[in-house]
C-alpha cells in the first residue's frame, strides 16, 4: 500500500511541475545526440553463414552455421547504413568483403538490409552480397537478384 502511495504522489507531482518524458529530452535539448538503431543478425544460405573468419585483413566468408554468435553475428546499424562487428565494417573491397574500420562517410561500407531481394545491400554500387566462388567460400558482391540468403535476427 506505501508504494502505491508513492506512485501516486509521484505522478502527481510530475504532472503539478509538467514535466516532460526523455524523448522530449532528447528532441529538443539533445538532438544531436545519436542513439544507434541496430539489430543483431545472422546471414546464411543452406546451412552457411556469412562469417568474419576472425577479422583483420581476412576477406569475409562461409562457415558451416554454429549457432554459437561470435564471427556470425553482424550488427545491423540501419541508421548510418553500416553492417558490423565490433569497430570494423563490411567493406567492397576488389579482393572481396573485408571487415575494415569503420569511416563515416565509406561508401564502400554503406550496407543495408534489402527485403526485396533478401540481401545485404550496398547502394552505391547498387550491389548485394554473393558467394563469387562456392568452391573456396568466398564472398563478395554482385547482382542483387542472384542469391537469396536468410537473415534471422538473433
Amino acid at each position: 500500500k506505501q508504494w502505491y502511495q508513492r506512485r501516486v504522489r509521484g505522478i502527481k507531482l510530475r504532472e503539478d511541475l509538467q514535466c516532460n518524458d526523455f524523448q522530449w529530452y532528447l528532441d529538443n535539448i539533445y538532438p544531436e545526440l545519436h542513439i544507434p538503431q541496430t539489430t543483431l543478425v545472422t546471414v546464411s544460405q543452406e546451412g552457411w553463414c556469412l562469417d568474419s573468419m576472425g577479422g583483420g585483413d581476412t576477406p569475409v566468408g562461409l562457415y558451416k552455421c554454429h549457432g554459437s554468435g561470435g564471427n556470425q553475428n553482424w550488427k545491423v546499424d540501419s541508421a548510418n547504413k553500416k553492417v558490423q562487428q565490433n569497430d570494423d565494417c563490411l567493406t567492397v573491397a576488389e579482393t572481396g568483403l573485408l571487415l575494415l574500420d569503420c569511416q563515416t562517410g565509406n561508401m564502400n561500407q554503406q550496407f543495408e538490409l534489402n527485403t526485396e531481394f533478401h540481401s545485404l545491400y550496398n547502394s552505391y554500387h547498387n550491389v548485394c552480397i554473393t558467394i563469387t566462388n562456392p568452391r573456396n567460400r568466398a564472398v563478395g558482391v554482385g547482382d542483387c537478384k542472384a542469391q537469396q540468403w536468410d537473415i534471422k535476427e538473433v
